[in-house]
């Protein structure tokens, strides 16, 4: 038997309580709800569920507050969830067997995955947490905001690694939550007092520059970039996402609008690089600046980086940003490949996308492009040949798509070749008819 104390601080929770109470009800051997102060119907739905109610007052600190719930439960372990996360009844049932486990008896805490979800319900982006823990008095939390679990005794937590096989799922990234939680400059007021204590904490650095980054306001962004970057270590974690996130902006700062500044851009590069050597964001936003600039074999040698280091590494904890535009990223390449007359890669790029996402008009016009060049019957059949390995030319959709793609490449006698090939003549009078 296992017991799991689910520890909980809220304020005005009440759309999430009820979904935030109930969904591991089975897996929790207890409930508590911490309430900093709420004014709504939360703490009446949290007692009417059962959970244990205390009350502890907001004095602007969120790893108090956590450690005030912490010290209040009875389990074994700890699952310390915020109100608008949950998981499904599937990877509840993982975690209970994960902590039930003799690998799991060595461990002081698990990390899963954490997957963000949008408002339509679909994972955004993806990174780690560790929300289940041992509830033993020397692991508690630290800092006022983007908290953190440490040992008092300064020890290094033992952590297993659950991330491929367990998640959570977090719909606080929202935009309706977003607006929500934007409270009269909490967070940089929170961070500046973290700061005041701990000048060269580089994670609350580039939180800072997070807050400054998101109101638009980009020198001062860079500022506290530029300085988290300087008091990083030299050696950082290889999952460390928060460092990452400072390379990120900094780099695509500097590499657009007035703020950019390809010489410094090029030097936070290759510092990024070498701390962080798995992450394609930082290949990517560089790829897309010299696209931009023009520079298209430099943008290519990039471009190719970012998409071969997110198909070794994956996106768990890396490459969000490249993860969320991976179309713009081949876009982009194959773009690039026929500028620079490098044909070989453009056709090889064009298929990689094509093979998993077949309807992207720009690639498959750009792809039609170089293969029908040279002009003639021989190579035109040859092409419907080559791409009927991906299109289904019996289906309808496929064959108006592809005829669309010949049209806005702009070759026309292509065009004309695959109405003759792929169209009755009551499909073709069908389609004349539409474009009158």
């Amino acid at each position: 038997m296992i017991c799991i104390s689910q520890c909980m601080i809220v304020k005005n929770e009440e759309k999430n309580i009820e979904k935030a109470l109930t969904w591991g009800k089975d897996l929790m051997w207890e409930q508590i709800v911490v309430d900093t102060g709420s004014t709504d119907k939360t703490v009446e739905i949290a007692a009417k569920l059962g959970a244990k109610i205390y009350h502890f007052p907001w004095v602007d600190d969120f790893a108090a507050a956590k450690n005030y719930a912490i010290e209040q439960a009875l389990g074994d372990w700890i699952a310390f969830l915020d109100a608008d996360e949950y998981m499904t009844p599937d990877e509840a049932g993982k975690i209970k067997q994960f902590l039930l486990s003799s690998e799991c008896r060595q461990y002081d805490g698990v990390s899963t995955g954490w997957q963000q979800l949008d408002e339509d319900g679909n994972i955004f982006s993806s990174a780690t947490q560790v929300r289940f823990f041992r509830n033993h008095a020397d692991i508690r939390y630290r800092r006022r905001i983007h908290e953190q679990l440490v040992s008092l005794k300064g020890q290094q937590l033992r952590i297993a690694d659950a991330v491929r096989s367990v998640s959570i799922f977090h719909t606080g990234y929202q935009k309706s939550a977003l607006t929500e939680k934007k409270k009269n400059g909490r967070n940089v007021r929170l961070i500046q007092e973290e700061l005041k204590e701990h000048p060269d904490d580089y994670e609350m650095l580039g939180y800072l520059g997070d807050e400054y980054y998101v109101d638009q306001e980009m020198k001062e962004a860079m500022h506290y970039y530029r300085r988290a970057i300087t008091c990083m270590p030299e050696k950082i974690a290889e999952y460390d996402q928060r460092s990452a996130v400072t390379f990120t902006r900094l780099l695509t700062i500097l590499t657009e609008g007035e703020t950019a500044s390809s010489s410094e851009a090029e030097t936070i590069y290759r510092k990024a690089v070498m701390l962080l050597p798995q992450e394609a964001d930082f290949d990517y936003i560089i790829g897309r600046y010299f696209a931009v600039s023009k520079e298209a074999r430099k943008a290519i040698a990039h471009l190719e980086n970012a998409i071969a280091k997110l198909t070794t590494y994956g996106c768990s904890n890396k490459a969000l940003l490249l993860a969320a535009n991976l179309r713009d990223a081949f876009d982009i390449l194959v773009r690039c490949c026929y500028e620079a007359g490098e044909q070989k890669k453009c056709v090889t790029n064009a298929v990689s996308y094509l093979q998993s996402d077949r309807y992207m008009m720009s690639i498959l016009s750009r792809l039609i492009l170089v293969l029908t060049q040279d002009g003639n019957s021989e190579i035109y059949e040859q092409t419907l040949i080559f791409l009927s390995k991906i299109y289904d030319c019996s289906a309808l959709k496929d064959r108006l798509f592809l005829l669309t793609a010949a049209e806005k490449s702009g070759c026309s006698a292509y065009a004309a070749y695959l109405r003759k090939r792929l169209f009755t003549s009551e499909e073709l009078a069908a389609l004349q008819a539409g474009k009158r």
